[in-house]
């Protein structure tokens, strides 16, 4: 009986040792299956954090990139928002905030009044602190749609590294609940997602209530507890479900990208029902045995058929592991490779004969240092993960940047049995990177330093003369009517004289010199190492700059001419640190250009004063006409053959709120530089013509204004239709107006204004070269304009009485006026006595202190109306005498 029972106990005893073989195995699968599964939803947040990450970076760098501009476009800032959302459907709206939290720019943005973030966790948060990065706020539900969203936000800073604002995106759990559902868990399996804090976020099969009092609940298990408050950032345990209860297997997930959890479980009806069927099978197989052996050869074929289910399980990770788009490396304990993939030989070059067996380290390139393995050894060993950047060298010997994520497998008692590898080429990224960060910092037309690199780099350089008791030059070099060539051939010709100076400019100076381009025509060279001396090399490279940029420039078939006006400061004696040294050098420049351009200034105290005055006069141009502030005198012209006033010519006069009466003198050159004469002039021409036309209703029928004409005004095609609307407005036919241009005005291009003058001759307008004798004219182009009269200059009138010279020129310049059939206007005439001597020569009309002073429009009416009563009176009398 003994005999016969004992192979029936044997096989039932192999019987109980196989069942509690194949539970051990279907756990260790099953935990295989949590790690996997772990790891795969790992790496999908991890990219899609990464990717929202990506888009509030981009969106961040190109405000930062606006701003160091001078200035932010809103269109095309959203343009690119919506490039970014059109790319990431997950996100529901990103919004721009200013540095108080309120809303500047956004997808779905309100346009009736701003919105303040102020209060948000995730605004304060980055207000807060400089080095926050990536930002991830605790779940809340959205007032405006009722769905539970995180918010990610990154700051921007300004150029010169303040915080400016905010970039913040809102994502839908339902985003995440999407990739929790991607995982094959099984019918009783439970994925979750919660934060740093263990609040839950997501849980996939969802729990009852979780879309509003479940979020943000902590019901987490005490074993994951324990092991999240050591410090681990994965692991893997047996336990009870905090959120249902049930027994499971889990692996959890620490990502480095944000503060989230995710824990991955798969169920004990799910990971054991194989082995559950094998117990059901092999009792059935005992069962039968006790009534024939025989039966054994079911079970054989059970177990056969479940051995053939692992090895496809097997092949099925195989192919993953031969399929996957990132290189991938497995090494043994001892850091030999053990197995590659084929994305690892197209990565690298190398064969999976070439690498088994080598150790990793040979894998990386000689910047890969010996403290970088220990860190890495470190982080794997007390956290069993390690991401980060190292240089890769290919088996052509190429080296190139990777992004590589180690991870390393334990055995049942946590020795290290293995390390993964996987790794991308990330060498596009990184000079995608480079790419952005030389556009910040250079000027994208010359690819000279902007002004955020010349600022940095003139500290470093002040910071060196300092040291060393040395000094700096800086030349501030501003090209003289560069807007004239931009305005007239286009902009691309002046892009390329721009280019053009850039290279001269460079090739004028030391590699340890500075050159920068601060925007429009304005440059900057930092003279260095020039120890005591740097006045002497200050003028001797200004010298050189005066030269080079003043020869002639050939821009796409244009030759152009422009030169140079140079601002020289020096270092500390001008200013100890940048701005100052830069607002002085700025200053200079200016005092070159108001000195006759194409020259060199050092800057002086006088300078600072006489920019501080015209910074204050230029911004108090700019709401003068709206302030009522701009008012006309007129100065009466009186004909020499009839005694009678025929005209009148309109000054301009500012009164300042606070400086008082300003001369022309002094803020017409602001207005012309700054562009702002083109207003000044448009209101003059309006308000003379107002003017006249009163007085002509008055009774004075054939009194004319002359208006002074500006460069700029005649730059515009539009200028004859504005003086014809003028005239039209006022009812004034064009004999009421004469227009006066300067000789250096007429000749800057005598084509072009002989051209527009013939439109306004068309009008009848009267036609006047104004201060005639003072400039560099040429009569064969003067002789060409469609002119009326000639203006003498005071300067020639003031000593006509004494100077022959001055007498010749006067009596040369009448005679050929008349002889081109134009009338001559004397300028500042004082004493009876040049009136007499003018009257002799022939002039026909003069103007002066001695027939009246600028006269305000009251004082004028009133000389206006004695003049004519005096001329009624004599023209009585001369009827009488008759």
């Amino acid at each position: 009986m003994l005999a016969f029972a004992a192979p029936a106990l044997i096989l039932f005893g192999m019987a109980g040792y196989s069942l509690l073989k194949s539970r051990a195995q279907s756990e260790q699968r099953a935990t295989l299956m949590t790690q996997n599964l772990a790891d795969a939803l790992e790496h999908s947040l991890t990219a899609s954090v990464e990717k929202i990450d990506m888009a509030l970076v981009s969106i961040a760098d190109h405000i930062e990139d606006q701003m160091a501009k001078g200035g932010t476009d809103a269109g095309e800032l959203m343009g690119h928002i919506k490039s970014q959302t059109a790319r990431r459907p997950e996100l529901t709206g990103i919004q721009i905030t200013d540095a108080q939290g309120i809303s500047l720019l956004g997808s779905g943005l309100s346009t009736q009044a701003p919105v303040s973030f102020a209060d948000r966790e995730w605004f304060t948060a980055q207000r807060a602190r400089a080095d926050v990065g990536l930002h991830m706020s605790p779940p809340v539900v959205s007032k405006s749609n009722g769905m539970s969203i995180i918010s990610f936000s990154r700051r921007y800073r300004t150029p010169d590294g303040r915080f400016a604002g905010c970039v913040t995106t809102a994502v839908p759990l339902g985003y995440f609940d999407r990739q929790l559902q991607s995982l094959p868990t099984g019918a009783h399996g439970i994925v979750t997602l919660r934060d740093s804090d263990l609040r839950m976020l997501s849980s996939i099969p969802a729990q009852q209530g979780q879309a509003s009092a479940g979020l943000g609940t902590r019901n987490v298990s005490p074993v994951m507890k324990a092991l999240v408050n050591s410090g681990q950032l994965r692991g893997s345990y047996r336990a009870q479900s905090g959120v249902d209860g049930q027994e499971r297997f889990f692996s959890f997930r620490r990502l480095a990208v944000a503060p989230l959890m995710i824990n991955v479980g798969l169920g004990a009806e799910d990971y054991l029902a194989d082995w559950h069927s094998e117990v059901n099978t092999v009792t059935a197989f005992c069962l039968v045995t006790l009534l024939l052996y025989g039966a054994g050869g079911a079970l054989v074929w059970r177990v056969l058929a479940q051995n053939r289910h692992a090895q496809r399980r097997i092949e099925l990770l195989a192919k993953v592991f031969e399929h996957s788009g990132e290189a991938i490396m497995v090494s043994d304990s001892r850091h030999r490779v053990i197995e590659v993939n084929p994305a690892f030989t197209r990565q690298t070059g190398y064969k999976a004969t070439d690498i088994i067996g080598k150790l990793t380290s040979s894998l990386n390139s000689a910047p890969t240092q010996a403290s970088d393995h220990l860190v890495i050894q470190h982080s794997l060993s007390t956290t069993g993960l390690w991401r980060g950047e190292l240089c890769g060298r290919t088996k052509d010997g190429r080296d190139y940047p990777r992004w590589v994520s180690i991870s390393v497998v334990r055995d049942a008692l946590g020795a290290i049995t293995n390390h993964i590898s996987n790794s991308r080429d990330v060498t596009e990224a990184k000079r995608a990177e480079d790419r952005i960060r030389h556009l910040a910092h250079h000027d994208t037309l010359t690819q000279l330093p902007n002004r955020v690199l010349l600022h940095g780099r003139l500290e470093q350089a002040m910071a060196g003369a300092r040291r060393e008791a040395g000094q700096l030059a800086m030349l501030f070099i501003d090209m003289d009517r560069f807007k004239d060539i931009n305005d007239t051939l286009g902009h691309p010709v002046g892009d390329g004289l721009l280019v053009e100076v850039g290279q001269r400019l460079s090739a004028l100076v030391r590699d340890s010199d500075i050159v920068a381009r601060l925007g429009g025509d304005e440059f900057v060279l930092v003279l260095t190492g020039t120890g005591q001396d740097a006045a002497r090399a200050g003028a001797a490279v200004a010298a050189k700059v005066l030269a080079d940029l003043g020869r002639p420039y050939t821009v796409h078939g244009h030759e152009l001419h422009s030169t140079p006006s140079i601002g020289i400061a020096l270092f500390p004696a001008d200013g100890e640190d940048a701005d100052t040294l830069m607002k002085n050098a700025d200053s200079a420049m200016y005092h070159a250009k108001s000195a006759g351009r194409n020259n060199a200034q050092f800057f002086t105290a006088a300078m600072n004063q006489a920019t501080q005055e015209r910074l204050v006069l230029q911004a108090g141009l700019r709401g003068a006409i709206e302030g009522g502030e701009l008012f006309l005198h007129y100065q009466p012209q009186l004909d020499l053959d009839s005694q009678t006033i025929v005209g009148l010519e309109a000054l301009v006069r500012w009164r300042h709120p606070e400086l008082g009466l300003i001369p022309p003198l002094k803020f017409i050159p602001v207005a012309e530089d700054t562009g702002q004469i083109e207003a000044i002039g448009a209101w003059v021409l309006d308000e003379a013509l107002r003017q006249v036309a009163l007085w002509r209703a008055a009774g004075h029928l054939g009194l004319r204004m002359a208006v002074n004409l500006s460069a700029q005004q005649l730059r515009g095609d539009a200028f004859p239709e504005q003086v014809a609307r003028a005239l039209h407005r006022h009812g004034l036919p064009g004999s009421a107006l004469e227009l006066e241009i300067t000789e250096s005005v007429a000749m800057r291009d005598p084509a072009r204004t002989a051209d527009m003058l013939r439109q306004l001759r068309q009008f009848g307008v009267a036609l006047a070269i104004d201060d005639f004798g003072t400039g560099y004219s040429s009569l064969a182009y003067l002789k060409q304009l469609p002119l009326s009269c000639l203006k003498l200059d005071r300067s020639f009138v003031m000593d006509i009485e004494t100077d022959a010279n001055d007498a010749a020129i006067c009596t040369a310049t009448i005679q050929m006026a008349h002889s081109l059939g134009l009338g001559v206007v004397a300028e500042g005439v004082e004493t009876a006595t040049q009136l007499e001597f003018l009257r002799r020569l022939g002039c026909d009309t003069v103007q002066g202190y001695y027939i009246a002073k600028p006269l305000s429009a009251n004082d004028c009416a009133a000389f206006l109306a004695q003049r004519k009563a005096s001329e009624a009176s004599a023209a009585r009398a001369g009827a009488l005498a008759a």
